[in-house]
């Protein structure tokens, strides 16, 4: 592998949820983390199952459409997974009435957490229901693996660089969780809280975050390139 591909790829993660998986209390575990995700990183990519998710949302596809949608997806794995996930989240959009007018397609805003790594904030969708707009948050993953603290770092992110604007004044996010239930390999649910259920980071908690995440990545940078060079 060239290390400084590895790095270019560390430096930008596809999604903000991503990023905040990696961020700990310490700046050595961070530094772990990263470098973890850097040299094992997954083969497989869990987009095709948020893409047949915002069908269903946004363009009304019936539920049959949905499972003929996770039927073409390339990778067997991830196929494995959309039939997990659209089993346990299909009756739940269905029972709380997720439809409405999408606004602001393609959505997305960049947060900087460091020199040249700016975190992309995007959301799955964003809805206008009577006219009140809330950006949705989907996450497939088959733990949510997600501390209060890092939930309160997702949650500042998503505040300062989505909710701030002026279009999204008095308006809350979403965060959708589709984990498998404890000792099931194979059965989910959906878990689902608000960004304004967490408090945001202090001014101070959020200078203490980034510096911990600079050296953490310079960290985990001079181990890549001792490691592949």
């Amino acid at each position: 592998m060239d290390p400084m591909k590895v790095i270019q790829k560390l430096r930008k993660p596809p999604a903000v949820h991503n990023w905040v998986r990696n961020i700990k209390r310490r700046t050595d575990d961070t530094a772990q983390s990263l470098l973890n995700t850097a040299l094992n990183a997954p083969r497989h990519s869990l987009s095709p199952i948020t893409n047949i998710i915002r069908q269903v949302v946004v363009d009304g596809i019936e539920d049959d459409q949905a499972y003929k949608c996770a039927v073409g997806i390339k990778d067997p794995r991830t196929r494995k997974y959309a039939y997990q996930v659209l089993a346990a989240i299909l009756p739940h959009i269905r029972r709380e009435g997720w439809r409405g007018v999408q606004v602001f397609k393609d959505m997305v805003e960049f947060y900087p957490v460091a020199a040249n790594v700016r975190i992309p904030v995007r959301p799955t969708f964003v809805l206008n229901v009577e006219g009140k707009v809330t950006p949705y948050f989907v996450i497939c993953w088959a733990e949510i693996g997600l501390s209060d603290y890092q939930k309160r770092i997702l949650s500042t992110l998503i505040q300062e660089a989505i909710l701030s604007l002026d279009e999204f004044e008095g308006a809350d996010a979403e965060i959708v969780c589709v984990p498998r239930f404890p000792f099931s390999r194979t059965e989910r649910h959906v878990v689902r809280w608000k960004a304004s259920h967490h408090v945001p980071l202090t001014p101070e908690e959020k200078r203490e975050l980034f510096d911990r995440y600079g050296n953490a990545l310079a960290q985990a940078e001079a181990i890549i390139i001792e490691l592949l060079a």
